[in-house]
């Protein structure tokens, strides 16, 4: 009798844990991770130039200290954020972002030679940008802002060329955090295309 009460007892136990473990499993959403598009994945067809012998450097790269983290912010109110555990980047955003840059930079000017800060040995970059982003969010379903200071840089030099702010506003492109991400990858291509523009005129400086 008492063997059969603890039987039954033990079984209880193991139903009453499956259960739990069941509604926990279902009552917690999937974690969705989320990459930058470049230019090229959303079919962004702008070109500007073609310099196949340029040496084009990206970064530094710095962002503010609320995109740090793998959670994708969102902007609730002017100085209130929101970061999504179950929305995350798939990487570190930093290097996502100078990625991104660097092959939108090397479609637009037909660059073939593009590096990332810190230079390689064997690649000295003719020119330079290091980006300060100030400001990359939105919020769901409303307006994206893109806020990012940047300076173009002689590398063999070190001498300053072109220095300024940079300001970029789009709408979400579809509801939730897929349109969210859709429209930050639009607003590094727009930076991207202004980046190339100044740089394509001061090499036009340069050619005698």
């Amino acid at each position: 009798m008492i063997r059969y009460l603890v039987l039954v007892l033990t079984e209880s136990l193991l139903l009453g844990v499956l259960l739990l473990s069941g509604c926990t499993l279902r009552s917690s959403p999937e974690v969705k991770y989320f990459g930058l598009l470049t230019m090229q994945q959303l079919d962004d067809t702008r070109r500007i130039a073609a310099h196949p012998e340029m040496k084009l450097g990206i970064g530094p790269l710095t962002i503010p200290d609320n995109l740090q983290r793998s959670q994708i912010v969102t902007r609730q109110y002017e100085n209130q954020f929101q970061f999504d555990e179950y929305n995350r980047w798939a990487g570190v955003l930093e290097k996502d972002l100078i990625s991104a840059i660097g092959d939108n930079l090397s479609v637009l000017l037909g660059v073939e030679s593009v590096g990332f800060f810190p230079w390689r040995p064997y690649l000295t970059p003719t020119c330079s940008v290091a980006i300060d982003i100030q400001r990359l969010d939105g919020t769901l379903e409303g307006e994206t802002v893109l806020d990012a200071k940047w300076r173009l840089v002689d590398t063999k030099s070190s001498i300053l060329l072109q220095s300024g702010r940079s300001v970029f506003r789009r709408p979400s492109a579809e509801p939730g955090y897929p349109g969210l991400v859709k429209a930050l990858s639009m607003l590094v291509a727009d930076l991207s295309f202004e980046l190339a523009v100044k740089i394509e005129k001061l090499t036009d400086k340069k050619t005698p």
